[in-house]
């Protein structure tokens, strides 16, 4: 969902029209990942376009062009649109043919110091039904409803199942789900680490800032602060 792409062409009635509509300030980009779809990616690409999500994905991705928050555009157009052909169109794309070069971190959310995270933590933490109630990212915290479901599967690695729900522009919701799993950093046991995963080889790095568990002696609701970095084959942050 997340995995909108940076793609810059207008959808049309047929692949060979992709080129057609290329902004012009990113018309050398844009016209470079077009003839490297045609020419890499044209099954894919076909698919994509004779299909109604993955097309209404590709138009929504167009009326990204030029705002002020592009990416978080994007990615609201996957969250809304993906379907297996989406994926299928974003794989060869992005990570088979690499036709859409990767954006580069700007530096925007750099790695936290180990001053600012905690130096000990207990992975059961993790385990069972928890809610993301709070977030500053309203791409991946501030969903209508969010909750993940956590099994802890030995000291220091666990997995989650990860539901958020997604309004539709006719007002009526869906749920999207992912599975994660994650491993805890020996040489900093603040950070958890999600790698390996086959589509567009994501990854999340989760860092854990503050945390309370169930029962501790002041009385706090169990909860955890988690200030979270990723990456995938389109984008690095």
């Amino acid at each position: 969902a997340m995995l909108a792409l940076a793609l810059s062409f207008s959808a049309v009635s047929t692949p060979g029209d992709v080129l057609s509509s290329v902004p012009p300030a990113n018309a050398a980009d844009g016209k470079a990942i077009g003839l490297c779809l045609l020419q890499k990616c044209r099954l894919p690409l076909a698919k994509c376009i004779s299909n109604p999500n993955c097309l209404a994905n590709v138009i929504c991705i167009n009326t990204c062009n030029g705002k002020a928050d592009e990416e978080g555009c994007q990615i609201e157009c996957g969250n809304t649109f993906e379907n297996e052909v989406v994926g299928e169109f974003n794989k060869c794309a992005v990570s088979d043919m690499t036709c859409v070069p990767q954006k580069a971190d700007d530096g925007s959310y750099p790695v936290p110091s180990k001053e600012n995270v905690v130096q000990s933590f207990d992975t059961s933490l993790f385990n069972g039904r928890w809610y993301i109630t709070a977030g500053q990212n309203k791409l991946f915290d501030t969903f209508p409803c969010q909750v993940h479901f956590f099994t802890n599967t030995a000291p220091g690695e666990f997995y989650g199942k990860l539901n958020w729900r997604i309004q539709e522009p006719d007002g009526e919701y869906f749920t999207r789900d992912a599975l994660q799993s994650f491993v805890q950093d020996p040489s900093n046991p603040a950070r958890l680490v999600n790698d390996g995963n086959e589509y567009l080889h994501y990854k999340d790095d989760w860092y854990i800032i503050d945390y309370a568990k169930d029962g501790n002696s002041e009385g706090t609701p169990p909860f955890a602060f988690v200030y979270y970095r990723g990456e995938n084959d389109a984008w690095t942050c």
